[in-house]
């Protein structure tokens, strides 16, 4: 779920890939004369962290701790989950079963927004 900070302010669409949950996808926009190319951040890999991604004054983005231009969104990531799958036959003919890691689901979770500055004329 997405909370945007100010829905009336200058915000870059975001969604969740409907295939891969972990999947944030953040579309093209403008920011201080750039244009910011649409971008997909994996976020699986921050399972159970809190993430933030700020934009830098050459218009790349970072997720680093440190001085930046913009925060753009942050979120808690849902923790890892798993589930049991079969896993074939044992040597006595009983099926086996193992637990695989199931991504996190962005829809699981508030992802906080933060309109964009202003647009200087």
């Amino acid at each position: 779920m997405f909370k945007y900070l100010n829905a009336e302010g200058r915000n870059a669409e975001f969604s969740v890939d409907k295939e891969n949950p972990s999947i944030l996808h953040v579309g093209g926009f403008e920011f201080e004369g750039m244009q910011i190319k649409p971008t997909d951040f994996d976020l699986s890999e921050h399972a159970g962290e809190m993430v933030r991604v700020y934009l830098d004054a050459d218009g790349s983005y970072s997720m680093a701790h440190g001085t930046h231009e913009w925060l753009l969104f942050m979120g808690m990531v849902p923790e890892l989950k798993y589930k049991t799958v079969l896993d074939g036959l044992d040597e006595h003919g009983v099926e086996k079963t193992k637990s695989v890691e199931v991504a996190p689901d962005l829809n699981d979770t508030v992802i906080t927004i933060f309109d964009l500055p202003e647009e200087e004329e």
